[in-house]
């Protein structure tokens, strides 16, 4: 019986999920099952992927409507039938060799999550062709004015390939672009609906659960920058992930739960502007950088920043350092 079953949801584009398919199956010799979650695809993108699994015994796809990846992930995790899930953003890709380090690592550390090396392919900002989007992390706490702000550290951000570390370390947090979880685990969680900190929100329940997670750098996942590969018609899906009032409630969310706020939140929704802007006018065929550049003024001149403090991560702690007993308790329980 495989060890693993592969679910694949959309990050924020529809496009290049026939892509993410095929590969996965050339760099995948060892056996798998597969879960494609049908998010409301349009029906040209719908037969690609029924193209891409025709006559795989191991395969399906799983029609959800417009869903966000942890709506997907809550719905479809107790149909999982093997030991692990690896779930697969539909803009990144596998690379060869990548499943049995995870599966190894796993065995030899019984963590609940098991995080291959992310690396990030050249995007909209400059920088090496493939350098580093997440090995490991910890998660900060920076007082503002009597207020405490957590920081999501990434350590290696952006860092080339070959100057990275190359051991299996513990880490605090992962990310969805390709993560394996023990199942048994993700069916233990309170998945939260939301569409940012959704992975904070997870690692700090199984840090409660007292489980580890571990990154191994062996296996490598590789995703793409959006905007640079996307089209058009994928504003329906980003504009539903990512719009302004989904993206609130999830911060009120993880308050709730928590009873913090992140540093980097009005970040993340001056993000999601600019993009969709940027993905705009790439897409009317302004140029890569032009269309970047065009976007950034935007958020210049009418989007406020909100950076109260210079060198917010020098000047904060490590968050689990100052909770009672280093664990982190919810709210709302």
């Amino acid at each position: 019986m495989p060890a693993v079953t592969v679910v694949i949801t959309p990050r924020d584009r529809y496009t290049g999920i026939a892509d993410c398919i095929e590969n996965l199956y050339r760099c995948t010799p060892e056996p798998f099952k597969l879960v494609v979650i049908d998010a409301d695809y349009p029906p040209a993108l719908r037969r690609e992927m029924e193209a891409a699994i025709k006559g795989k015994a191991n395969a399906t796809i799983v029609a959800m409507g417009l869903v966000i990846p942890m709506e997907a992930l809550a719905a479809i995790r107790d149909r999982i039938d093997t030991p692990y899930l690896m779930h697969l953003d539909n803009d990144s890709d596998v690379t060869p060799g990548w499943l049995p380090p995870l599966l190894e690592t796993a065995a030899a550390t019984n963590a609940a999550i098991i995080n291959p090396l992310t690396l990030e392919r050249a995007g909209v900002d400059d920088g090496e062709d493939l350098r580093c989007h997440l090995y490991t992390s910890d998660i900060r706490v920076v007082d503002v004015a009597g207020t405490p702000y957590l920081i999501e550290n990434k350590h290696f951000r952006r860092t080339p390939h070959r100057e990275l570390p190359t051991e299996v370390r513990d880490t605090e947090t992962f990310e969805m672009h390709g993560v394996m979880f023990e199942t048994a685990a993700l069916q233990a969680l309170d998945i939260p609906h939301m569409t940012i900190r959704e992975h904070i929100d997870i690692s700090m329940q199984l840090l409660a659960m007292g489980r580890r997670q571990v990154v191994d750098p062996r296996s490598v996942v590789e995703f793409d920058n959006l905007g640079t590969r996307a089209s058009l018609s994928d504003l329906k899906y980003f504009d539903h992930r990512w719009n302004a009032k989904i993206m609130r409630a999830s911060s009120d969310l993880f308050f709730a739960r928590w009873g913090y706020r992140f540093y980097s939140e009005q970040f993340m929704h001056n993000w999601a502007v600019r993009r969709r802007l940027f993905l705009i006018l790439h897409h009317f065929r302004c140029p890569m950088a032009v269309a970047n550049k065009l976007a950034n003024i935007y958020q210049r001149l009418f989007l406020p920043s909100w950076d109260p403090i210079s060198d917010p991560v020098g000047k904060s702690q490590h968050f689990y350092g100052t909770l009672p007993n280093g664990v982190p308790v919810r709210r709302d329980h």
